[in-house]
């Protein structure tokens, strides 16, 4: 059984960004910052697409002015991470968030879709954004047709962890205290 043993260099949100600045990376390469580790992303599939495009709608709707729903955009946790959601439910802010990218206390909810990155979304990344302060986490399993929500932060890990299947629903702080259902998450339906 092979063990690596190889020391890996660490990046920080800094030295990553000033990687983009010159070159190494283009705005098209598809790349995030994971716990200091430069992590090519999945390419996108067409329902994973169709899912992301259809939540954003729905939250733009559900939420008008009172959060702002940011899509593959930047959410920077700590110096060593910076991962690209599928969406994030941001706080308003006069900026905009024009002047710098969101941070995790920033963030009310984020949620990822997950294709072949079912595991990597639950177990890694669930791990660092609860470390960033995000208080609330869905993992949209496509192929499972369920939700896994991530819930009651506490000491840097959501202690409230639960998947949710066709026909459940719960109540979600970070919406208000709405009560969502899996088929509004995976498009099934926009009532």
């Amino acid at each position: 059984m092979p063990v690596d043993f190889a020391p890996r260099y660490r990046f920080t949100v800094d030295e990553f960004h000033r990687m983009g600045e010159v070159g190494i990376f283009s705005e098209d390469d598809r790349v995030e910052l994971i716990n200091g580790e430069i992590v090519q992303m999945a390419p996108i599939g067409p329902g994973h697409a169709d899912c992301v495009r259809k939540l954003d709608r729905w939250l733009q709707r559900l939420l008008g002015e009172e959060a702002l729903v940011s899509a593959q955009q930047p959410l920077k946790l700590d110096n060593d991470g910076e991962p690209v959601p599928d969406i994030a439910i941001l706080r308003p802010r006069a900026d905009g968030y024009g002047e710098s990218h969101p941070t995790g206390p920033d963030a009310l909810l984020v949620i990822e879709v997950a294709d072949s990155s079912v595991l990597f979304d639950r177990n890694v990344k669930s791990a660092m954004f609860a470390g960033g302060g995000v208080p609330e986490y869905w993992v949209v399993d496509l192929p499972r047709n369920c939700v896994a929500v991530f819930a009651a932060l506490e000491n840097a890990r959501y202690t409230n962890v639960r998947d949710y299947s066709l026909g459940e629903s719960w109540t979600s702080p970070a919406l208000g205290g709405r009560i969502v259902t899996t088929e509004q998450v995976l498009g099934r339906t926009r009532a």
